[in-house]
């Protein structure tokens, strides 16, 4: 997963010019948070009871990638690469 998520932030930065990127994730998914900040994302919040979902309230974490961010971690990207 961390290798299809990365491609992706690759290709949204490179390809179609995106300076943000956004994830929701459920908090009880440790998995997808590990992944995210692996590649650089940043908390940004936890919004409180945002979903109900067959009559459960679930909470959901917000995190950001930003293309400075994703330099900093991966190193910018040059020509060839994509």
């Amino acid at each position: 997963m961390a290798e299809a998520l990365g491609a992706l932030a690759q290709y949204s930065f490179y390809e179609l010019g995106l300076n943000r990127l956004e994830a929701d994730t459920d908090p009880r998914n440790t998995r997808s948070i590990a992944t995210l900040e692996r590649l650089g994302f940043v908390r940004e919040g936890h919004l409180r009871e945002r979903w109900i979902i067959s009559g459960e309230k679930s909470d959901t974490l917000l995190y950001g990638l930003l293309l400075e961010d994703w330099e900093r971690i991966h190193g910018p990207m040059v020509k060839g690469d994509a």
